[in-house]
């Protein structure tokens, strides 16, 4: 990502944490705080307990504000990374200074190569193209320690979200005209288990877990990958 490009996705991000002005957006606002409160954190614990050791290193990469990560914070050692500086204030307003906070690009993450456990993050991936996916997967690669995992949360084009959220946007801008948009693009939802297989391959990790399911109320894939050793 190009240093212009950069500053423009922060702006963008930046906006997107700060309060709505809408009632709409604001409404978005409190019930995608519930979404994450009452269904996404109980199922990032339970992956992320199954996946990883007490006190590993993890990098919750396009962190957002956290909230997801209460729980988390008391087990494991949890850096958090996002462009935005908004995202980052709410980070530290929710969690205080549990988490070491990084204001960064996940396309490149001023980190050394070998420095985490795992890396997770939930509605990222979607934001992104395939080729600009491709080069996130390959720097988590890079900073990820030998055999070390990803876990993402990465919704799909039948989950219940999405469905919803377009039957949203089709009302209140194809039927009311309001012409609201409730949160960024999502130009790259899953599609298979054998895109996601193909995706990891070429990026150095290998599937080795894909779940789609009540847990979190068929909203997301949850992707796990574990780096691939080139030396083996």
């Amino acid at each position: 990502m190009t240093k212009t490009k950069m500053i423009i996705e922060q702006k963008e991000w930046d906006k997107y944490w700060t309060k709505k002005k809408t009632k709409s957006q604001a409404v978005y606002r409190i019930i995608a705080s519930l979404y994450r409160q009452l269904i996404i954190k109980r199922a990032l614990n339970h992956f992320i307990e199954k996946e990883f050791a007490k006190n590993s290193s993890l990098l919750h990469a396009g962190s957002g504000g956290g909230q997801v990560d209460e729980d988390l914070l008391k087990n494991y050692k949890i850096t958090a990374l996002d462009i935005s500086k908004e995202a980052l204030k709410l980070y530290k307003f929710y969690n205080g200074n549990k988490a070491k906070l990084i204001q960064a690009s996940i396309f490149d993450i001023p980190v050394k190569a070998s420095s985490f456990d795992g890396i997770y993050n939930l509605g990222v991936h979607e934001h992104f193209t395939q080729k600009e996916n491709e080069k996130i997967l390959k720097e988590f690669s890079r900073i990820l320690k030998p055999n070390g995992k990803i876990v993402l949360f990465w919704p799909p084009k039948f989950g219940t979200s999405v469905i919803f959220l377009n039957s949203l946007h089709f009302i209140l801008n194809n039927v009311l005209g309001k012409k609201i948009r409730l949160h960024p693009e999502e130009i790259s939802l899953i599609k298979s288990k054998k895109q996601v297989e193909e995706i990891l391959k070429s990026t150095g990790f290998k599937l080795v877990g894909f779940y789609f399911g009540p847990i979190d109320v068929f909203t997301q894939c949850v992707i796990v990958g574990k780096k691939i050793n080139r030396k083996n």
